[in-house]
């Protein structure tokens, strides 16, 4: 009995020894510290995960944070993912985290990779957003595509490149920099306007100044065009005379009143010129140069009578011209306001004119 007893505890012994050799061997497969930690579970849907199973990583930042829980094709195509994160690393899934299929490995053993959000923690139970993975044939094709087009790129690079090894390209480089620097020769030799505008401040400012006058008179061309311009629209667009001379009526009619003006011209003209009236006799008859010929003498004869009066002669000259006359005129008036019975006679004519009746209108 003491031995069956020996053999049962060397068989629990022995089984004990196997858990804890299996578990450390699960715990070092998987790379996970915490096989038993608490997890909180969310929900994630891709259209293809490449062949993710149940049990893979779950990977944050590179970091492993929980696994992969199960697996669900449904019945709307898209395959379900459970998603158990560690409870330590929790607080890091957001509202924005996105759940992607990555790759672990050089043999390529699936894992989904989350990102880290900035916004609000996802409750537990939440749907992650996903990003849907590129499977290898769709990299294939894109990588073929890439190639295809790197060989149109190289095609066209060797067409391009191919005149830079022919002789005559050559020669025409090697002609063209011996031209540059006889050109560089004499500028630096001579004493022309391009070697005085490397080397003379004085010139090089006046060049600078010239420049600045050609920018200001641009602007101004500019400033002047944009005023035109709004002038323009102003006329176009407004309701003053301008606007109303154009667009309206008012400059129809002027220009018909001009029209009819100019008709009534030309006929009083044609009158005048065909007609025998005063005006035709003035313009085109002798009548005209009679005319003229008396307007000649009158202003002769007026320029010697006003030439006489500047001399002083006759009367009228005289008065013009002596002073002891204009004299003698005013000692007359003051000697003649002086008088008193002259003055009592003008004011016995004022009252018998004031006293005098007047005439009495007739009745109509």
């Amino acid at each position: 009995m003491q031995r069956n007893r020996s053999v049962e505890i060397r068989v629990g012994l022995f089984v004990f020894a196997a858990l804890a050799v299996g578990s450390m061997i699960v715990v070092m497969i998987g790379g996970r510290k915490s096989v038993f930690a608490s997890k909180e579970t969310y929900h994630a849907a891709f259209a293809s995960v490449g062949g993710l199973r149940a049990g893979s990583s779950l990977s944050m930042a590179g970091v492993n944070v929980g696994t992969v829980g199960e697996v669900e094709l449904h019945s709307d195509g898209r395959v379900y993912v459970q998603i158990n994160v560690d409870q330590e690393f929790v607080p890091l899934v957001r509202e924005d985290t996105v759940a992607s299929i990555g790759s672990k490995g050089m043999l390529g053993d699936k894992i989904v990779d989350l990102s880290v959000g900035t916004g609000r923690v996802l409750r537990s139970g939440g749907t992650m957003r996903t990003s849907e993975p590129m499977d290898l044939g769709a990299m294939a094709t894109q990588a073929g595509q890439i190639m295809s087009e790197t060989k149109v790129v190289v095609a066209n690079l060797r067409a391009a490149t191919g005149v830079l090894g022919e002789p005559a390209f050559q020669q025409d480089v090697r002609s063209s920099a011996h031209s540059l620097a006889e050109l560089l020769r004499m500028t630096e030799q001579s004493d022309g306007t391009v070697r005085r505008l490397l080397t003379d401040p004085q010139l090089a400012d006046q060049v600078g100044q010239t420049l600045e006058n050609v920018q200001t008179a641009t602007s101004e061309l500019s400033r002047a065009a944009r005023s035109a311009r709004a002038i323009t629209d102003e006329v176009e667009r407004g309701n003053g005379t301008a606007h109303e001379f154009i667009y309206g009526q008012e400059g129809t009619r002027l220009v018909r009143g001009l029209a009819d003006t100019a008709s009534e011209t030309s006929q009083m003209l044609a009158a005048v010129r065909t007609g025998d009236g005063t005006v035709h006799n003035l313009v085109y008859e002798n009548q005209g140069a009679q005319l003229i010929d008396n307007a000649t003498g009158a202003l002769g004869e007026l320029n010697t009578i006003l030439r006489n009066l500047r001399e002083g002669r006759g009367t009228i000259g005289a008065l013009l011209t002596d002073s002891t006359i204009y004299d003698d005129v005013k000692r007359l008036v003051g000697d003649l306001q002086r008088n008193e019975i002259l003055r009592a006679l003008v004011r016995y004519s004022i009252r018998n004119d004031e006293a005098r009746p007047q005439p009495v209108a007739a009745p109509e």
